[in-house]
Protein backbone atom coordinates (compact mmCIF):
# COMPACT_ATOMS: atom_id res chain seq x y z
CA UNK A 1 0.00 0.00 0.00
CA UNK A 2 1.20 3.64 -0.63
CA UNK A 3 1.84 6.20 1.85
CA UNK A 4 -1.06 7.21 3.13
CA UNK A 5 -0.74 10.50 4.85
CA UNK A 6 -2.69 14.19 4.74
CA UNK A 7 -2.49 14.66 0.83
CA UNK A 8 -3.93 11.52 0.56
CA UNK A 9 -7.57 12.60 2.16
CA UNK A 10 -6.84 15.78 -0.24
CA UNK A 11 -6.25 13.49 -3.48
CA UNK A 12 -9.59 11.86 -2.76
CA UNK A 13 -11.78 15.44 -2.41
CA UNK A 14 -10.02 15.96 -5.71
CA UNK A 15 -10.08 13.05 -7.55
CA UNK A 16 -14.10 12.75 -6.15
CA UNK A 17 -14.66 15.93 -7.84
CA UNK A 18 -12.59 14.96 -11.06
CA UNK A 19 -14.65 11.91 -11.51
CA UNK A 20 -17.85 13.23 -11.02
CA UNK A 21 -16.99 15.50 -13.91
CA UNK A 22 -16.39 12.87 -16.34
CA UNK A 23 -19.70 13.08 -17.77
CA UNK A 24 -19.26 16.21 -19.35
CA UNK A 25 -16.21 15.35 -21.33
CA UNK A 26 -17.12 12.21 -23.83
CA UNK A 27 -13.20 11.69 -24.63
CA UNK A 28 -12.84 10.60 -20.66
CA UNK A 29 -15.45 7.81 -20.79
CA UNK A 30 -13.20 5.09 -22.18
CA UNK A 31 -10.58 5.77 -18.76
CA UNK A 32 -13.67 6.01 -16.45
CA UNK A 33 -13.73 2.37 -14.62
CA UNK A 34 -10.67 2.08 -14.49
CA UNK A 35 -9.90 5.55 -13.27
CA UNK A 36 -12.96 4.79 -10.40
CA UNK A 37 -11.26 1.68 -9.96
CA UNK A 38 -8.47 3.02 -8.72
CA UNK A 39 -10.61 5.83 -6.32
CA UNK A 40 -12.07 2.85 -4.66
CA UNK A 41 -8.91 1.36 -3.93
CA UNK A 42 -7.72 4.39 -2.64
CA UNK A 43 -10.76 4.70 -0.13
CA UNK A 44 -10.40 1.57 1.15
CA UNK A 45 -6.80 2.31 1.38
CA UNK A 46 -7.23 4.93 3.61
CA UNK A 47 -9.87 3.79 5.91
CA UNK A 48 -7.64 0.75 6.44
CA UNK A 49 -5.05 2.59 7.54
CA UNK A 50 -6.30 6.24 9.60
CA UNK A 51 -10.79 5.24 9.91
CA UNK A 52 -10.35 8.22 11.93
CA UNK A 53 -9.43 10.93 9.13
CA UNK A 54 -12.46 9.07 7.19
CA UNK A 55 -15.09 9.09 9.60
CA UNK A 56 -14.06 12.42 10.40
CA UNK A 57 -15.41 13.72 6.53
CA UNK A 58 -19.00 12.61 7.68
CA UNK A 59 -18.68 15.52 10.20
CA UNK A 60 -17.08 18.10 8.24
CA UNK A 61 -18.02 19.84 4.73
CA UNK A 62 -15.16 21.00 2.76
CA UNK A 63 -17.43 23.76 0.99
CA UNK A 64 -14.69 24.22 -1.96
CA UNK A 65 -15.65 21.32 -3.36
CA UNK A 66 -19.50 21.38 -3.07
CA UNK A 67 -22.20 19.55 -1.99
CA UNK A 68 -22.32 16.64 -4.47
CA UNK A 69 -18.50 16.03 -3.55
CA UNK A 70 -19.07 16.13 -0.37
CA UNK A 71 -22.34 13.98 -0.65
CA UNK A 72 -20.41 10.80 -2.54
CA UNK A 73 -17.60 11.32 -0.21
CA UNK A 74 -19.64 10.59 2.99
CA UNK A 75 -21.25 7.99 0.78
CA UNK A 76 -18.01 5.98 0.11
CA UNK A 77 -17.11 6.37 3.57
CA UNK A 78 -19.96 5.19 5.14
CA UNK A 79 -20.29 2.07 2.67
CA UNK A 80 -16.63 1.33 3.53
CA UNK A 81 -17.69 1.45 7.61
CA UNK A 82 -20.83 -0.73 6.97
CA UNK A 83 -17.99 -3.40 5.08
CA UNK A 84 -15.47 -2.76 8.02
CA UNK A 85 -18.15 -3.14 10.70
CA UNK A 86 -19.60 -6.33 8.94
CA UNK A 87 -16.24 -7.60 8.37
CA UNK A 88 -16.27 -7.77 4.43
CA UNK A 89 -13.05 -8.35 2.45
CA UNK A 90 -11.56 -5.93 0.43
CA UNK A 91 -12.62 -6.90 -3.25
CA UNK A 92 -16.67 -7.01 -1.75
CA UNK A 93 -15.66 -3.73 0.08
CA UNK A 94 -14.26 -1.94 -3.33
CA UNK A 95 -17.25 -3.23 -5.40
CA UNK A 96 -19.47 -1.44 -2.84
CA UNK A 97 -17.40 1.73 -3.11
CA UNK A 98 -17.06 1.70 -6.89
CA UNK A 99 -20.73 1.39 -7.10
CA UNK A 100 -21.24 4.76 -4.60
CA UNK A 101 -19.04 6.82 -6.70
CA UNK A 102 -20.93 5.60 -9.62
CA UNK A 103 -24.30 6.83 -8.32
CA UNK A 104 -23.70 10.12 -8.71
CA UNK A 105 -21.99 9.96 -11.95
CA UNK A 106 -23.94 12.11 -14.33
CA UNK A 107 -25.58 14.66 -12.56
CA UNK A 108 -23.58 16.29 -10.31
CA UNK A 109 -25.13 20.07 -11.55
CA UNK A 110 -28.61 18.53 -11.21
CA UNK A 111 -27.80 17.12 -7.56
CA UNK A 112 -26.50 20.43 -6.40
CA UNK A 113 -29.38 22.34 -7.53
CA UNK A 114 -31.75 20.05 -5.96
CA UNK A 115 -30.24 20.73 -2.58
CA UNK A 116 -29.83 23.94 -3.10
CA UNK A 117 -34.02 23.84 -3.51
CA UNK A 118 -33.64 25.18 -7.13
CA UNK A 119 -36.10 23.12 -9.87
CA UNK A 120 -34.86 21.22 -12.37
CA UNK A 121 -35.81 21.68 -16.63
CA UNK A 122 -37.14 19.56 -18.32
CA UNK A 123 -34.01 17.95 -19.69
CA UNK A 124 -32.08 18.24 -16.14
CA UNK A 125 -35.90 15.71 -15.08
CA UNK A 126 -34.89 13.07 -17.40
CA UNK A 127 -31.08 13.28 -17.03
CA UNK A 128 -31.64 12.25 -13.30
CA UNK A 129 -34.78 9.69 -13.64
CA UNK A 130 -32.10 7.88 -16.38
CA UNK A 131 -28.71 8.69 -14.25
CA UNK A 132 -27.93 5.04 -13.35
CA UNK A 133 -28.47 4.05 -17.11
CA UNK A 134 -26.40 6.95 -18.14
CA UNK A 135 -23.68 6.10 -15.49
CA UNK A 136 -23.72 2.26 -16.64
CA UNK A 137 -23.60 3.67 -20.60
CA UNK A 138 -20.03 5.04 -19.44
CA UNK A 139 -18.70 2.16 -17.86
CA UNK A 140 -19.45 0.28 -20.65
CA UNK A 141 -17.28 2.51 -23.24
CA UNK A 142 -14.41 0.97 -21.04
CA UNK A 143 -15.42 -2.33 -22.60
CA UNK A 144 -15.66 -4.31 -19.18
CA UNK A 145 -18.46 -6.52 -17.42
CA UNK A 146 -20.39 -4.42 -15.68
CA UNK A 147 -22.76 -6.72 -14.63
CA UNK A 148 -22.50 -6.69 -10.54
CA UNK A 149 -22.89 -3.04 -11.01
CA UNK A 150 -25.92 -2.72 -12.91
CA UNK A 151 -27.72 -4.80 -10.93
CA UNK A 152 -26.87 -2.63 -7.46
CA UNK A 153 -28.11 0.24 -9.68
CA UNK A 154 -30.93 -0.94 -11.17
CA UNK A 155 -32.57 -2.15 -7.75
CA UNK A 156 -31.15 0.73 -5.88
CA UNK A 157 -34.05 2.83 -6.34
CA UNK A 158 -36.19 0.16 -4.94
CA UNK A 159 -34.77 -1.06 -2.14
CA UNK A 160 -34.34 2.94 -0.80
CA UNK A 161 -37.87 2.87 -0.67
CA UNK A 162 -38.72 0.03 0.79
CA UNK A 163 -36.03 0.40 3.50
CA UNK A 164 -38.28 3.34 4.34
CA UNK A 165 -41.89 1.56 3.70
CA UNK A 166 -43.66 0.60 6.98
CA UNK A 167 -45.63 -2.22 4.28
CA UNK A 168 -42.96 -4.84 4.07
CA UNK A 169 -41.29 -5.04 0.75
CA UNK A 170 -39.40 -7.98 -0.38
CA UNK A 171 -35.73 -7.25 -0.89
CA UNK A 172 -32.94 -9.42 -0.53
CA UNK A 173 -29.97 -8.22 -1.73
CA UNK A 174 -27.09 -7.77 1.16
CA UNK A 175 -24.99 -5.11 -1.56
CA UNK A 176 -28.08 -2.84 -2.60
CA UNK A 177 -29.01 -3.17 0.61
CA UNK A 178 -26.13 -1.43 2.13
CA UNK A 179 -25.76 1.14 -0.95
CA UNK A 180 -29.12 2.05 -0.46
CA UNK A 181 -28.24 2.29 3.28
CA UNK A 182 -25.18 4.71 2.97
CA UNK A 183 -27.02 6.39 0.39
CA UNK A 184 -30.24 7.60 2.57
CA UNK A 185 -27.61 8.22 5.05
CA UNK A 186 -25.34 10.36 3.24
CA UNK A 187 -28.44 12.55 1.92
CA UNK A 188 -29.71 13.25 5.25
CA UNK A 189 -26.30 14.15 7.08
CA UNK A 190 -24.34 16.29 4.01
CA UNK A 191 -24.55 19.69 4.91
CA UNK A 192 -27.12 22.28 3.57
CA UNK A 193 -27.68 25.74 3.48
CA UNK A 194 -30.95 25.14 4.71
CA UNK A 195 -29.70 23.17 8.00
CA UNK A 196 -32.25 20.52 7.19
CA UNK A 197 -29.16 17.95 7.20
CA UNK A 198 -28.91 16.04 10.62
CA UNK A 199 -26.11 13.92 12.24
CA UNK A 200 -25.29 10.11 11.41
CA UNK A 201 -26.15 9.02 14.95
CA UNK A 202 -29.86 10.52 14.11
CA UNK A 203 -29.88 9.48 10.75
CA UNK A 204 -29.12 5.85 11.35
CA UNK A 205 -31.52 5.72 14.36
CA UNK A 206 -34.57 7.52 12.12
CA UNK A 207 -33.73 4.86 9.76
CA UNK A 208 -33.60 1.88 12.43
CA UNK A 209 -36.96 3.13 13.51
CA UNK A 210 -38.39 2.88 9.93
CA UNK A 211 -36.92 0.26 8.27
CA UNK A 212 -38.62 -3.63 8.22
CA UNK A 213 -36.12 -5.15 6.95
CA UNK A 214 -33.63 -7.17 9.69
CA UNK A 215 -30.57 -7.22 7.55
CA UNK A 216 -30.92 -3.37 7.87
CA UNK A 217 -30.90 -3.09 11.40
CA UNK A 218 -28.25 -5.53 11.87
CA UNK A 219 -26.31 -3.55 9.37
CA UNK A 220 -26.95 -0.12 11.31
CA UNK A 221 -26.27 -1.83 14.61
CA UNK A 222 -23.01 -2.48 13.76
CA UNK A 223 -21.79 0.75 11.88
CA UNK A 224 -22.67 2.51 15.43
CA UNK A 225 -20.83 -0.24 17.51
CA UNK A 226 -17.80 0.39 15.13
CA UNK A 227 -17.78 4.13 15.03
CA UNK A 228 -18.18 4.61 18.71
CA UNK A 229 -20.27 7.00 21.12
CA UNK A 230 -18.19 9.54 19.92
CA UNK A 231 -17.67 10.24 15.46
CA UNK A 232 -13.77 11.85 15.18
CA UNK A 233 -14.58 15.72 13.97
CA UNK A 234 -17.33 16.51 16.12
CA UNK A 235 -17.76 19.51 18.03
CA UNK A 236 -18.02 18.21 22.56
CA UNK A 237 -18.12 21.07 24.68
CA UNK A 238 -15.66 20.75 27.70
CA UNK A 239 -16.63 23.62 30.06
CA UNK A 240 -17.08 26.81 28.43
CA UNK A 241 -15.33 25.55 25.12
CA UNK A 242 -15.92 24.36 22.17
CA UNK A 243 -13.30 21.46 21.21
CA UNK A 244 -12.69 19.05 18.66
CA UNK A 245 -12.82 15.56 19.26
CA UNK A 246 -10.37 13.04 17.53
CA UNK A 247 -10.47 10.11 19.46
CA UNK A 248 -8.89 8.09 22.27
CA UNK A 249 -5.33 8.22 24.06
CA UNK A 250 -3.21 5.66 25.13
CA UNK A 251 -4.81 5.69 28.40
CA UNK A 252 -8.58 5.19 26.83
CA UNK A 253 -9.27 9.23 27.46
CA UNK A 254 -10.85 11.77 25.18
CA UNK A 255 -8.57 12.97 22.69
CA UNK A 256 -9.72 16.62 21.78
CA UNK A 257 -8.35 19.48 20.12
CA UNK A 258 -8.48 23.56 20.58
CA UNK A 259 -8.26 25.31 17.04
CA UNK A 260 -8.51 28.97 18.69
CA UNK A 261 -5.25 30.12 17.12
CA UNK A 262 -3.87 29.63 13.74
CA UNK A 263 -0.26 29.11 15.35
CA UNK A 264 -0.72 26.09 17.03
CA UNK A 265 -3.30 23.11 17.78
CA UNK A 266 -3.47 22.49 21.51
CA UNK A 267 -4.04 18.92 22.06
CA UNK A 268 -6.57 17.58 25.53
CA UNK A 269 -6.69 14.56 27.01
CA UNK A 270 -9.59 14.46 29.20
CA UNK A 271 -12.02 11.93 31.06
CA UNK A 272 -15.12 13.35 31.44
CA UNK A 273 -18.83 12.88 29.99
CA UNK A 274 -18.86 14.74 26.52
CA UNK A 275 -22.11 16.27 25.27
CA UNK A 276 -20.91 15.86 21.19
CA UNK A 277 -22.50 17.51 18.24
CA UNK A 278 -21.99 15.44 15.46
CA UNK A 279 -23.86 17.22 12.64
CA UNK A 280 -21.81 18.33 9.52
CA UNK A 281 -20.74 21.98 9.69
CA UNK A 282 -18.48 23.70 6.81
CA UNK A 283 -14.58 24.02 8.02
CA UNK A 284 -11.69 25.88 6.35
CA UNK A 285 -8.60 25.09 8.24
CA UNK A 286 -7.29 22.13 6.87
CA UNK A 287 -5.43 21.48 9.74
CA UNK A 288 -8.48 19.63 11.24
CA UNK A 289 -9.70 18.24 7.49
CA UNK A 290 -6.68 16.55 6.74
CA UNK A 291 -3.64 16.87 9.11
CA UNK A 292 -4.71 16.29 12.66
CA UNK A 293 -5.56 12.65 12.23
CA UNK A 294 -2.10 11.47 11.35
CA UNK A 295 -0.99 12.80 15.16
CA UNK A 296 1.16 10.57 16.91
CA UNK A 297 -1.22 11.08 19.94
CA UNK A 298 -3.97 9.30 18.36
CA UNK A 299 -4.32 5.62 18.90
CA UNK A 300 -5.03 3.29 16.17
CA UNK A 301 -7.20 0.25 16.51
CA UNK A 302 -5.14 -2.33 14.50
CA UNK A 303 -7.44 -5.05 14.15
CA UNK A 304 -6.17 -8.36 12.67
CA UNK A 305 -8.14 -11.55 11.89
CA UNK A 306 -6.13 -14.89 12.26
CA UNK A 307 -8.83 -17.24 12.55
CA UNK A 308 -9.41 -17.90 8.99
CA UNK A 309 -5.52 -18.56 8.51
CA UNK A 310 -5.42 -20.56 11.84
CA UNK A 311 -8.99 -22.75 10.92
CA UNK A 312 -7.05 -23.84 7.59
CA UNK A 313 -3.70 -24.48 9.19
CA UNK A 314 -5.48 -26.70 11.57
CA UNK A 315 -7.00 -28.47 8.77
CA UNK A 316 -4.27 -28.98 6.78
CA UNK A 317 -3.14 -30.43 9.52
CA UNK A 318 -5.86 -32.84 10.63
CA UNK A 319 -5.32 -36.17 7.78
CA UNK A 320 -8.16 -38.36 7.14
CA UNK A 321 -6.05 -41.20 6.24
CA UNK A 322 -3.39 -40.93 8.93
CA UNK A 323 -3.30 -43.03 12.24
CA UNK A 324 -4.08 -41.01 15.37
CA UNK A 325 -4.34 -41.60 19.40
CA UNK A 326 -6.93 -40.02 21.37
CA UNK A 327 -4.12 -38.20 22.92
CA UNK A 328 -2.77 -36.65 19.82
CA UNK A 329 -6.25 -35.68 18.80
CA UNK A 330 -6.67 -33.74 21.86
CA UNK A 331 -3.00 -32.37 21.90
CA UNK A 332 -4.11 -31.04 18.21
CA UNK A 333 -7.44 -28.78 19.58
CA UNK A 334 -6.16 -27.85 22.59
CA UNK A 335 -7.41 -24.28 23.46
CA UNK A 336 -9.97 -24.71 20.43
CA UNK A 337 -12.83 -23.84 21.97
CA UNK A 338 -14.87 -23.33 19.75
CA UNK A 339 -14.27 -26.53 17.51
CA UNK A 340 -14.39 -28.09 20.36
CA UNK A 341 -17.90 -27.58 21.69
CA UNK A 342 -18.98 -27.74 18.00
CA UNK A 343 -17.40 -30.85 17.58
CA UNK A 344 -19.39 -31.93 21.25
CA UNK A 345 -22.80 -31.63 18.67
CA UNK A 346 -21.67 -32.78 15.56
CA UNK A 347 -21.14 -36.73 17.33
CA UNK A 348 -24.98 -36.50 17.81
CA UNK A 349 -25.39 -38.59 15.04
CA UNK A 350 -23.11 -41.43 16.12
CA UNK A 351 -25.25 -42.33 19.25
CA UNK A 352 -29.47 -43.82 19.44
CA UNK A 353 -29.88 -41.26 21.79
CA UNK A 354 -28.64 -38.25 19.40
CA UNK A 355 -26.88 -36.60 22.71
CA UNK A 356 -24.53 -34.81 22.19
CA UNK A 357 -20.52 -35.46 23.25
CA UNK A 358 -19.98 -33.93 27.70
CA UNK A 359 -16.00 -33.19 26.01
CA UNK A 360 -13.64 -33.68 23.52
CA UNK A 361 -12.33 -37.08 24.79
CA UNK A 362 -16.06 -38.51 25.30
CA UNK A 363 -17.06 -37.25 21.77
CA UNK A 364 -13.43 -38.95 20.09
CA UNK A 365 -14.68 -42.17 21.66
CA UNK A 366 -18.43 -42.29 20.53
CA UNK A 367 -17.14 -41.63 16.88
CA UNK A 368 -13.94 -43.75 16.84
CA UNK A 369 -10.58 -43.22 16.08
CA UNK A 370 -11.21 -43.75 12.03
CA UNK A 371 -13.90 -41.29 12.16
CA UNK A 372 -12.66 -39.05 13.86
CA UNK A 373 -10.06 -36.82 11.87
CA UNK A 374 -12.93 -35.76 8.94
CA UNK A 375 -15.46 -35.00 11.50
CA UNK A 376 -12.96 -33.04 13.00
CA UNK A 377 -12.19 -31.24 9.40
CA UNK A 378 -15.70 -30.83 8.90
CA UNK A 379 -16.52 -29.14 12.22
CA UNK A 380 -13.64 -27.11 11.33
CA UNK A 381 -14.66 -26.22 7.33
CA UNK A 382 -17.99 -25.16 8.61
CA UNK A 383 -16.33 -22.36 11.12
CA UNK A 384 -14.35 -21.29 8.02
CA UNK A 385 -17.74 -21.04 6.21
CA UNK A 386 -19.38 -19.01 8.50
CA UNK A 387 -15.96 -17.03 9.54
CA UNK A 388 -16.15 -15.32 5.86
CA UNK A 389 -18.43 -12.59 6.03
CA UNK A 390 -20.16 -11.64 2.60
CA UNK A 391 -23.43 -9.77 1.87
CA UNK A 392 -24.88 -12.92 0.39
CA UNK A 393 -23.82 -14.88 3.43
CA UNK A 394 -27.18 -16.49 4.08
CA UNK A 395 -27.61 -17.38 0.26
CA UNK A 396 -24.30 -18.80 0.47
CA UNK A 397 -25.09 -21.03 3.65
CA UNK A 398 -28.56 -21.95 2.07
CA UNK A 399 -27.48 -23.23 -1.01
CA UNK A 400 -24.63 -25.03 0.86
CA UNK A 401 -26.83 -26.90 3.16
CA UNK A 402 -29.02 -27.79 0.23
CA UNK A 403 -25.81 -29.61 -1.85
CA UNK A 404 -24.46 -30.99 0.87
CA UNK A 405 -28.43 -32.66 1.53
CA UNK A 406 -28.50 -33.81 -1.91
CA UNK A 407 -25.00 -35.58 -1.54
CA UNK A 408 -26.58 -37.04 1.57
CA UNK A 409 -29.66 -38.41 -0.12
CA UNK A 410 -27.01 -39.78 -2.83
CA UNK A 411 -25.94 -42.33 -0.01
CA UNK A 412 -28.84 -43.14 1.56
CA UNK A 413 -29.12 -46.52 0.88
CA UNK A 414 -24.76 -46.91 0.96
CA UNK A 415 -23.12 -46.79 3.92
CA UNK A 416 -19.53 -47.87 3.17
CA UNK A 417 -18.82 -44.60 2.42
CA UNK A 418 -18.24 -41.94 5.45
CA UNK A 419 -20.06 -39.17 4.46
CA UNK A 420 -17.69 -36.46 6.55
CA UNK A 421 -15.12 -37.26 3.84
CA UNK A 422 -17.39 -37.15 1.29
CA UNK A 423 -18.75 -33.90 2.31
CA UNK A 424 -15.03 -32.00 3.10
CA UNK A 425 -14.38 -31.30 -0.80
CA UNK A 426 -17.90 -29.32 -1.12
CA UNK A 427 -16.85 -26.93 1.98
CA UNK A 428 -13.57 -26.22 0.69
CA UNK A 429 -14.76 -25.35 -2.62
CA UNK A 430 -17.08 -23.09 -1.24
CA UNK A 431 -14.29 -21.40 1.30
CA UNK A 432 -12.34 -20.96 -2.40
CA UNK A 433 -15.52 -19.33 -3.91
CA UNK A 434 -15.77 -17.17 -1.33
CA UNK A 435 -11.70 -16.15 -0.82
CA UNK A 436 -11.19 -15.81 -4.49
CA UNK A 437 -14.38 -15.23 -6.38
CA UNK A 438 -16.11 -12.93 -3.97
CA UNK A 439 -17.15 -10.18 -6.03
CA UNK A 440 -18.49 -12.61 -9.06
CA UNK A 441 -20.89 -14.27 -6.45
CA UNK A 442 -24.73 -14.02 -7.14
CA UNK A 443 -28.15 -15.88 -6.66
CA UNK A 444 -28.47 -17.07 -10.24
CA UNK A 445 -27.90 -20.39 -11.10
CA UNK A 446 -26.48 -20.64 -14.47
CA UNK A 447 -26.25 -23.37 -16.71
CA UNK A 448 -25.35 -24.35 -20.11
CA UNK A 449 -27.77 -24.21 -23.07
CA UNK A 450 -25.66 -25.97 -25.94
CA UNK A 451 -27.15 -29.47 -25.64
CA UNK A 452 -23.82 -31.14 -26.84
CA UNK A 453 -21.85 -29.94 -23.79
CA UNK A 454 -19.71 -32.69 -23.22
CA UNK A 455 -18.41 -31.24 -19.77
CA UNK A 456 -20.99 -30.98 -16.78
CA UNK A 457 -21.69 -27.78 -14.90
CA UNK A 458 -19.33 -26.91 -12.35
CA UNK A 459 -19.99 -26.26 -9.14
CA UNK A 460 -19.42 -22.79 -8.90
CA UNK A 461 -22.54 -22.06 -11.34
CA UNK A 462 -24.91 -22.97 -8.40
CA UNK A 463 -23.10 -19.37 -6.84
CA UNK A 464 -23.20 -17.83 -9.75
CA UNK A 465 -19.99 -17.99 -10.63
CA UNK A 466 -18.88 -18.61 -14.56
CA UNK A 467 -15.73 -19.12 -14.65
CA UNK A 468 -12.55 -20.06 -12.22
CA UNK A 469 -9.16 -20.43 -12.23
CA UNK A 470 -8.76 -24.41 -12.41
CA UNK A 471 -4.94 -24.16 -11.49
CA UNK A 472 -5.72 -22.04 -8.77
CA UNK A 473 -8.58 -23.84 -7.43
CA UNK A 474 -6.96 -27.53 -7.62
CA UNK A 475 -3.58 -26.02 -5.70
CA UNK A 476 -6.10 -24.98 -2.92
CA UNK A 477 -8.26 -28.12 -2.68
CA UNK A 478 -5.58 -30.14 -2.55
CA UNK A 479 -3.22 -27.89 -0.46
CA UNK A 480 -5.96 -28.05 2.54
CA UNK A 481 -7.59 -31.72 1.95
CA UNK A 482 -4.76 -33.80 0.25
CA UNK A 483 -5.16 -36.80 1.05
CA UNK A 484 -9.17 -36.94 0.76
CA UNK A 485 -9.68 -39.34 -1.96
CA UNK A 486 -12.34 -37.46 -3.12
CA UNK A 487 -10.72 -34.08 -3.91
CA UNK A 488 -9.30 -35.68 -6.80
CA UNK A 489 -12.32 -36.73 -8.27
CA UNK A 490 -14.33 -33.34 -7.76
CA UNK A 491 -11.41 -31.44 -9.58
CA UNK A 492 -11.93 -34.01 -12.23
CA UNK A 493 -15.33 -33.51 -12.70
CA UNK A 494 -15.01 -29.76 -12.96
CA UNK A 495 -11.98 -30.51 -15.98
CA UNK A 496 -12.37 -33.64 -17.39
CA UNK A 497 -14.63 -34.39 -20.56
CA UNK A 498 -17.92 -37.25 -20.07
CA UNK A 499 -15.45 -39.90 -22.01
CA UNK A 500 -12.51 -39.78 -19.41
CA UNK A 501 -14.71 -39.26 -16.10
CA UNK A 502 -13.68 -42.35 -13.30
CA UNK A 503 -16.35 -43.60 -11.13
CA UNK A 504 -15.66 -41.30 -8.40
CA UNK A 505 -16.03 -38.27 -10.54
CA UNK A 506 -19.03 -38.93 -12.02
CA UNK A 507 -20.67 -39.46 -8.31
CA UNK A 508 -19.81 -35.58 -8.31
CA UNK A 509 -21.30 -34.98 -11.80
CA UNK A 510 -24.58 -36.42 -10.72
CA UNK A 511 -25.16 -34.34 -7.77
CA UNK A 512 -23.79 -31.24 -9.41
CA UNK A 513 -26.74 -32.37 -12.64
CA UNK A 514 -29.61 -32.95 -9.40
CA UNK A 515 -28.14 -29.62 -7.68
CA UNK A 516 -28.70 -27.70 -10.89
CA UNK A 517 -32.33 -29.09 -11.25
CA UNK A 518 -33.44 -28.00 -7.96
CA UNK A 519 -32.10 -24.62 -8.38
CA UNK A 520 -32.75 -24.17 -11.98
CA UNK A 521 -35.98 -26.39 -12.97
CA UNK A 522 -35.79 -25.21 -16.50
CA UNK A 523 -32.26 -27.29 -16.79
CA UNK A 524 -32.62 -30.24 -19.23
CA UNK A 525 -30.18 -33.34 -18.65
CA UNK A 526 -28.29 -34.81 -22.01
CA UNK A 527 -28.94 -38.11 -22.98
CA UNK A 528 -25.26 -38.72 -21.43
CA UNK A 529 -25.30 -37.01 -18.72
CA UNK A 530 -28.78 -38.84 -17.75
CA UNK A 531 -26.79 -42.06 -18.22
CA UNK A 532 -24.09 -40.95 -15.62
CA UNK A 533 -26.77 -40.20 -13.31
CA UNK A 534 -28.21 -43.63 -13.88
CA UNK A 535 -25.62 -45.74 -13.76
CA UNK A 536 -24.48 -43.72 -10.22
CA UNK A 537 -27.80 -44.24 -8.54
CA UNK A 538 -27.86 -47.81 -9.36
CA UNK A 539 -24.58 -48.02 -8.04
CA UNK A 540 -25.37 -46.33 -4.93
CA UNK A 541 -28.26 -49.06 -4.39
CA UNK A 542 -31.38 -46.96 -5.93
CA UNK A 543 -34.19 -48.77 -7.36
CA UNK A 544 -34.73 -46.35 -9.93
CA UNK A 545 -34.09 -42.99 -10.98
CA UNK A 546 -37.51 -42.22 -10.59
CA UNK A 547 -37.56 -43.20 -6.75
CA UNK A 548 -34.97 -41.10 -6.35
CA UNK A 549 -36.45 -37.86 -7.83
CA UNK A 550 -39.55 -38.74 -5.22
CA UNK A 551 -37.39 -38.41 -2.35
CA UNK A 552 -35.91 -34.93 -3.23
CA UNK A 553 -39.28 -33.34 -1.75
CA UNK A 554 -38.44 -34.72 1.51
CA UNK A 555 -35.13 -32.73 1.40
CA UNK A 556 -37.26 -29.40 1.69
CA UNK A 557 -34.82 -27.31 -0.31
CA UNK A 558 -35.40 -23.69 -1.06
CA UNK A 559 -33.81 -20.89 -1.98
CA UNK A 560 -32.97 -18.14 0.60
CA UNK A 561 -35.15 -15.81 -0.80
Amino acid sequence: MDTVNPQSLVTLFEKTHQVLRCYNNKSQWPNIYPLLSQLAERYYQVYEHTPHAMQAQLTLYVKSYGYTTNLVVNQCVLITAFCKSLGYDSKVTQQLIFVCLTNYLCVQTQSNKLALRQPLNLQEKKQWQCRHQLAIKLLQSSQVPTDNISAVLARLNKYKQALLSTPQIMIYDGATILVALANIIAMNITYREHNDHISVYKAVADIYLRTPNQFAQYALKSIIAHIGPFIPGSVVKHGEQDLVYIGEDKTQKHLVISIDTEQKIRWHSIKAQLDANAKQRPIIDKRVLFSVWFSEHLVKNEEVNEQQQALLILISQVKVQHEYSYTALIKLLQNQTQTIENLCQSVKPYNKENLPGKDLRHSLCMVGLDNAPAIIQHVLFEQLVTSHKHPLQRHIHCRLRGIINILALFFRHNSEQQFEQLALPVYAYICYLIEHASTDLSRKTLHSKEPNNDKSPLLSWLFGVRQLDPDSLSQYLLTVLSDNPWTQALLDAEQHKKKSLSDSAKLWVAVKLISTQVYQPKYVLSPWQKQILDSVLKELGWPSTANFYSQLTSLGLSNSV
